[in-house]
């Protein structure tokens, strides 16, 4: 996926914003299903669509109540049902939603889809869950990180665990110069209210370089996603930075014996790419 600054002001209401990144994941939807870089033959066939580190790090999960918030069309979902999980996925696109249940009954899975923002949550979902789990490409479509966290909070029964694993915020920072391939700090790191305005050529999968659409996002620190997650009542676990990543996120990224993709060996010194961090929410005092 390119991405280019836009000069146009974005709308001031974060709702129109949100609106308009619905209608683009929906339009999203049918590429990614189709793309290599989902492989949904290879999920069928078995393949597990999970990060190497995150089933160590969240552990058993069979028997476990697990609910994916803004989950797509449901791979990463299904995933943790295959390894023994009782699963609900939601996400705010009616598309990505329907191909999640179609996925569901093709890898014979049982699993709940909805599709609901994350601030708009049903409250007959609070307190039900053992796991709150949120994956890559989430928390930089959400307005407001800390009303993320009090959403994510509130699902939780006591005693639950929020796992979130996702693209570092320094990602989100940067682009890349046509002419030298070198990485360029292009967007801003820490928070603020307005959001930034995107061209996207394409999608970040291997499909549809011809369409160009519009969407906004917002920038969150990872300072203000783990402040949010203990403002919310959480406890924090651990928090994990990772320096690779398992595709090219940034097409200057070079690919390493191990298969996995990193800052190319002729930039000096590092970036995390990825973080994972676990939460738990305090089982309640005893009466």
């Amino acid at each position: 996926m390119r991405t280019a600054r836009v000069t146009a002001v974005a709308p001031a209401e974060p709702e129109s914003c949100i609106g308009r990144n619905r209608e683009l994941w929906d339009h999203w939807t049918g590429f990614h299903v189709g793309s290599d870089h989902y492989d949904v033959k290879g999920f069928l066939d078995g393949r597990s669509s999970l990060e190497f580190f995150e089933e160590a790090e969240l552990g058993d999960v069979s028997g476990r109540s697990l609910i994916h918030l803004q989950c797509h069309f449901g791979l990463d979902t299904l995933s943790w049902a295959r390894r023994g999980a009782r699963v609900t996925g939601v996400d705010f696109s009616p598309e990505a939603i329907v191909e999640a249940g179609q996925m569901a009954r093709l890898a014979d899975l049982d699993a709940e889809f909805r599709c609901a923002e994350v601030y708009g949550l049903p409250a007959e979902l609070d307190g039900r869950f053992d796991i709150v789990y949120v994956s890559f490409g989430s928390v930089v479509w959400l307005p407001d990180i800390a009303r993320w966290a009090r959403a994510a909070a509130r699902l939780l029964a006591p005693g639950g665990i929020l796992y979130v694993a996702e693209y570092h915020p320094v990602v989100h920072t940067l682009d890349f110069d046509d002419a030298t391939r070198e990485p360029v700090v292009c967007y801003p790191y820490f928070d603020r209210a307005q959001p930034i305005t995107h061209e996207l050529r394409g999608t970040y999968t291997d499909s549809a370089d011809d369409v160009t659409e519009s969407g906004y996002t917002w920038a969150h620190s990872l300072g203000a996603i783990v402040t949010s997650v203990l403002d919310a009542g959480l406890r924090l676990d651990f928090l994990h930075e990772f320096g690779s990543v398992w595709f090219p996120v940034l097409p200057y990224l070079e690919r390493g014996e191990d298969g996995r993709y990193r800052l190319p060996r002729r930039v000096e010194g590092e970036l995390p790419l990825l973080f994972s961090l676990r939460a738990t929410l305090p089982e309640a005092p005893p009466s």
